[in-house]
């Protein structure tokens, strides 16, 4: 291939002359113009591309399409253009000149497909692009055969050249200028109109070229031309004009696939922007309406192998909970931990029941947040999943303010605001719930009235602030000497009601609890009370009514405590009154005998007397010292009615005492007497006695005193006495015994009458009480005697002696005799009497005397 140019010597006279064929010229005008279409459009294509990989191919498509569209302008404008001779075409040169149009499409690409391209890229791209059409050309030409000699003419050859240049730098900044004019003028410019405009720059640039070196290229017939033509592997303009339908053809449809791909991705990118954006305002709406709930939107998944998380948790969870959305993604434990301890069993069962039933979850819980309890309140919709799981969907209020307004509403609905006792709606309440527990369980229940005496005199001299501290602090006095079964309320004013329950099972041991409460209440009452310096002492009249069952109505019974308290202030202050006329007669007489008792204490008048006990021979083995009393207004009391004053009131000690000296002072008389020196002294041994602390050193030192031999002293102890502590009545049992004082026993048949006790105590004596006695006479053949037979015989085979107590008629002792018993004691051998009668007596009593 050579180029020869027109010179000064070179002669146009005999050059032919060529005609264009309009329509063809317009086609390859076109098809260049496509071209240029199909090459640009690439230009998205590489830019959506996400490899780099992906980004090439489309770049060399790209390319190839730019290439081949120019190749087959280049053809079809050589079609176009008809000679009056033969044109063929060299195979080689005329593929080999397709690619350097596919280089110069390639740095096209190159330059279009960055956001904004610089002049010098611009300026460059477009000299490269426009060398590269001219070489392809150039070699095209170089291709054609004809039967003349191709001159060329220098201005018109590089003029093509620089034509194609300039198109092509054209086309290139098409971006750029397309940008500054959206910045200067208010246009809105698309994408296919970039690539439109591109497309026809590019496109005059290929035809510029083309037709423009045409022009440049002269034919002159000369001799021996014809001759060089080759014989084989030449294309005619047939094959040519059909290689250049079909590249065309192929150009149309790379276009038309990569408009189609082009609106496809465009399509998915607009919607995927759409996507995006409603994504992105549902999120941010979902987020603004979960920030303006009160409290925490969350969602709750429990696996079924029992692990729990929270795969999605607001930000609110934060003032919630105390923990952050991602702490919780993975375990449940970090909520669970802040969880109350004695609400954390009660929060995993309602979870499980609801994953059972899938029924709603609704649960109220405490946390522990920043030193502070705080109440939630949980609510959640469960759903199961395809793998087993159930997820919940909810949201967690604090609840911590409605509690404590609710617990402030109850406080105001059912306390007292100034002492914060239950006021009367919570006292009907509860007065109700105690006639119906006095009714169920068949105890004795009482209710106490109180008024304070002169309550109005503080209230005038000192004000009404005094008065409230006043009743501030006797209600804090009455709370806290109660019971927790009891109820103490303020009605109002200066007026307490007090439910006293499970008072005794009789009236008279209701009676004598409740007077004894009420006692201690009064002296509670009476304590100063230091009113801001002033050291106040109060007092106050109560009123007591009794109750058992529900015969009486609460409006009854605070009636008649009422006029019990009236009753109580009308004779004078810090007095009680019981309702009923009954009970207040035994509680003033037991009063009365208190007092009596106390002075019978200091006058001496209590006496000792001694009861007998004989053996299976007849004769006098032991004696029982036994109290009495002889009132010189009142008579005779019996001690079943003294001894229970003694002990409630604490006189039992001295008594007790004092009994004990005087046993052992007649045993110290009694020892140097021949028939009396051998007998064993009784006493009986109450309960406080027996359990206070110095108990046996009170006994030993008594014995010392007097110098008696203690085995010659029996003390007798009940059954319930020693259960009351066990523990404590072995250690001071098993003490006397080492000094040689002998335990019995009494009243056995009465209490507890275990068997396994009587083994593992250390009794000397077993006394079977008197009532069991007498009941097994009327029943010969009973079962009594077979219990009387039981314990007789036990009793010996642990080495223990027995006494029967209450043996009064012949039948009874021959009885008792044949079944062994040891000695017996009652009216039968002799009623109690003085020492003197005893001494008379010589301790000599035989059966029948």
């Amino acid at each position: 291939m050579q180029f020869q140019f027109a010179d000064t010597s070179t002669s146009f006279e005999y050059a032919v002359v060529g005609q264009y064929s309009a329509p063809l010229v317009v086609v390859s005008v076109l098809v260049a113009v496509l071209a240029a279409f199909a090459s640009v459009s690439h230009v998205d294509l590489i830019r959506a591309s996400g490899s780099r990989s992906a980004r090439r191919l489309w770049h060399l498509i790209g390319a190839f399409a730019m290439g081949l569209g120019v190749w087959t302008m280049h053809f079809v404008g050589m079609v176009a253009f008809r000679l009056p001779m033969n044109v063929y075409f060299d195979p080689l040169l005329t593929l080999a000149s397709i690619v350097p149009v596919v280089f110069s499409g390639y740095i096209g690409l190159s330059v279009l497909q960055r956001a904004e391209p610089k002049l010098g890229s611009i300026l460059l791209g477009g000299a490269l692009m426009g060398a590269g059409i001219g070489v392809m050309h150039y070699i095209g030409m170089g291709g054609m055969l004809v039967e003349a000699q191709m001159v060329y003419r220098p201005t018109l050859f590089f003029a093509s050249v620089l034509a194609a240049v300039v198109m092509a730098s054209l086309a290139l900044s098409v971006p750029r200028m397309i940008r500054k004019l959206r910045k200067r003028l208010p246009v809105q410019a698309s994408g296919v109109a970039f690539k439109i405009v591109t497309a026809i720059f590019m496109g005059l640039a290929i035809s510029s070229l083309h037709y423009v070196a045409m022009a440049a290229t002269d034919f002159i017939p000369a001799d021996g031309i014809a001759s060089g033509i080759p014989s084989g592997d030449i294309i005619d303009q047939t094959l040519i004009a059909v290689f250049a339908v079909i590249a065309s053809v192929f150009i149309l449809v790379v276009s038309t696939i990569t408009v189609i791909l082009r609106h496809r991705i465009l399509a998915s990118e607009a919607l995927a922007a759409r996507s995006e954006r409603e994504a992105q305002r549902m999120d941010d709406r979902f987020r603004k309406l979960v920030s303006r709930l009160p409290g925490m939107v969350y969602e709750f998944q429990m696996d079924a192998d029992g692990h729990a998380h929270f795969p999605y948790a607001s930000e609110a969870i934060e003032s919630v909970l105390g923990v952050r959305a991602t702490d919780v993604q993975l375990d449940v434990n970090v909520v669970f931990r802040r969880v109350h301890p004695d609400d954390i069993e009660g929060l995993r069962a309602s979870i499980r029941q609801s994953a059972e039933n899938l029924t709603v979850w609704r649960h109220e819980f405490r946390v522990r947040l920043q030193g502070e309890e705080r109440w939630l309140l949980g609510n959640s919709i469960p759903d199961r999943q395809h793998d087993g799981s159930t997820v919940w969907s909810g949201f967690i209020t604090d609840i911590t303010e409605q509690k404590r307004s609710e617990e402030r509403i109850h406080q105001l609905a059912f306390y007292d605001e100034l002492t914060g006792l239950p006021n009367r709606r919570l006292f009907e309440d509860r007065i109700d719930r105690a006639i119906a527990a006095s009714a169920r369980h068949g105890q004795f229940g009482a209710l106490l009235y109180i008024d304070l005496d002169d309550f109005k005199t503080l209230n005038d001299s000192l004000g009404h602030s005094f008065g409230d501290r006043l009743l501030i602090s006797l209600a804090r006095l009455l709370t806290e000497n109660l019971r927790e079964c009891d109820t103490v309320a303020r009605l109002g004013g200066d007026e307490f009601v007090i439910i006293a329950n499970e008072l005794g099972a009789t009236e008279e041991s209701a009676a004598r609890n409740a007077e004894k409460l009420s006692e201690t209440l009064l002296r509670i009452l009476g304590e100063p009370v230091n009113l801001g310096g002033y050291d106040y002492r109060c007092e106050a009249s109560m009123g007591i009514v009794l109750f058992e069952g529900d015969d009486l109505s609460r409006e009854e019974l605070l009636k008649r405590a009422d006029a019990a308290m009236y009753e109580a202030k009308s004779v004078g202050r810090s007095r009680v009154r019981f309702h009923d006329p009954g009970v207040q007669s035994i509680l003033e007489s037991r009063f009365r005998l208190e007092i009596e008792l106390r002075r019978a204490i200091e006058r001496q008048e209590l006496t000792l007397v001694y009861q007998t006990q004989v053996g299976l021979a007849g004769q006098c083995e032991g004696v029982e010292v036994l109290l009495r009393w002889h009132h010189p207004e009142l008579g005779y009391i019996p001690p079943s009615e003294f001894i229970p004053i003694a002990e409630a009131n604490g006189l039992i000690l001295p008594l007790g005492q004092w009994v004990m000296d005087a046993a052992c002072a007649q045993l110290a008389r009694w020892s140097g007497d021949p028939d009396l020196g051998s007998l064993i002294l009784s006493v009986n041994v109450s309960s406080k006695q027996f359990h206070e602390p110095d108990f046996v050193v009170m006994v030993m030192e008594t014995i010392g005193r007097h110098g008696i031999n203690p085995a010659r002293l029996c003390l007798e102890v009940t059954e319930s006495m020693v259960l009351d502590d066990l523990d404590d009545a072995l250690v001071k049992m098993t003490a006397l015994r080492e000094t040689g004082i002998r335990i019995a026993m009494d009243d056995f048949g009465t209490g507890y009458s275990s068997m396994a006790y009587l083994s593992s105590l250390p009794f000397d004596e077993v006394k079977i009480d008197k009532a069991f006695v007498q009941k097994a006479e009327h029943d010969v053949s009973g079962g009594e005697w077979v219990i009387i037979e039981t314990i007789i015989t036990l009793s010996h085979k642990l080495g223990m002696k027995v006494v029967a107590e209450g043996v009064e008629t012949a039948e009874q002792h021959r009885l008792l005799s044949e079944l062994g018993c040891d000695r017996f004691q009652g009216f039968y051998f002799g009623r109690p009497v003085d020492i003197d009668a005893f001494a008379r007596g010589r301790a000599e009593v035989f059966v029948g005397q």
